[in-house]
């Protein structure tokens, strides 16, 4: 399986769990013999990845600074280098509005996923405004999960939860047992995606507006509901 991941965000409000968790998904699915393009701004644990990509033909590592190009520059460009790639999947794991901006340029046969690290605007806007361009969502907590279906307004057939995996007070061989399952559900989540894609093919739509909104960082739908019922 052919796996672009996009990681391009020098402004981001990931947490440091879902920093941390990429280089071991990254590392997981190249030891299950996928092939992976890392689209970013800079490399999850710097070292061990340009060492990995000079000795493993299935890593690719594509390095560009986010604010260095303008969106009518960065989108043609991305298209462009995913139409050499040609994944199979391209996934949202944090982005900027380039990021985001070529969902409705991409070919239809490629599944479209993104990830929501948090209970939060920042993740659910860019999902609200391409929804129709994205096959497949990922949450990391059940919250970001119904967040999809209840704040951006997406089937729950179309969202899948998916944790970091990480276990508190875990051996080292629970916890890799832990993540071998996590992996092993990205697979999965891959596959159906991918059969979706082939099944209902998304409209390209190459005059589709880019989100000019700003993202607010502010919590959504469930801390409001849980502060209601606190006060």
């Amino acid at each position: 399986m052919k796996i672009a991941v996009i990681n391009k965000n020098s402004g981001s409000a990931l947490s440091g769990e879902a920093r941390h968790f990429l280089p071991k998904l990254l590392t997981g699915l190249l030891e299950k013999d996928n092939e992976i393009h890392l689209i970013a701004d800079a490399l999850p644990e710097e070292e061990t990845f340009r060492a990995r990509s000079e000795a493993d033909e299935n890593l690719h590592i594509n390095l560009w600074n986010a604010g260095a190009l303008a969106r009518e520059t960065g989108v043609p460009l991305l298209v462009r280098q995913l139409g050499e790639f040609k994944p199979d999947v391209y996934l949202i794991w944090d982005s900027e509005e380039t990021g985001w901006a070529v969902l409705p340029l991409l070919p239809p046969e490629i599944a479209t996923l993104a990830v929501g690290h948090a209970d939060s605007e920042i993740y659910y806007a860019p999902v609200r405004h391409y929804r129709s361009f994205l096959t497949r969502l990922i949450g990391v907590t059940p919250e970001v999960s119904v967040g999809f279906v209840l704040n951006c307004v997406v089937d729950k057939e179309r969202v899948e939860w998916i944790s970091y995996g990480e276990l508190e007070g875990s051996t080292a061989e629970t916890a890799e047992e832990e993540l071998q399952k996590v992996i092993e559900t990205y697979l999965r989540c891959f596959e159906k995606a991918i059969a979706d894609a082939h099944a209902a093919p998304r409209a390209a739509a190459t005059d589709f507006p880019p989100l000019n909104a700003s993202r607010s960082e502010s919590p959504s739908w469930f801390s409001k509901l849980k502060a209601k019922i606190m006060n």
